[in-house]
């Protein structure tokens, strides 16, 4: 696998971008909640959002498809993922 530094992709240092399923690169996305305490109403799990990438799912019908996903660290140092849209800020 491919790997940038993710300081060229978001300016966020010590994290690697690697090639996502597709053969494209995930893209670190802006998120107004960056390094705040969130909740995931999903799992009621809480924690500091620390990146949101949007990884490409392949082609569907001729156009490409992607997803987006919230990484987020946990009050036990460690990480999961949730839908960054419905993250709830605390």
């Amino acid at each position: 696998m491919a790997t940038t530094s993710a300081d060229e992709q978001s300016g966020s240092a010590g994290m690697d971008v690697r090639e996502g399923r597709s053969g494209g690169a995930f893209e670190y996305l802006d998120h107004p909640l960056l390094r705040q305490r969130v909740r995931d109403p999903k799992t009621d799990r809480e924690g500091e959002l620390m990146a949101v990438i949007q990884e490409p799912l392949g082609p569907v019908a001729g156009r490409p498809q992607y997803t987006r996903t919230a990484y987020i660290r946990g009050v036990d140092g460690l990480e999961f993922t949730a839908a960054p849209g419905t993250l709830e800020q605390l």
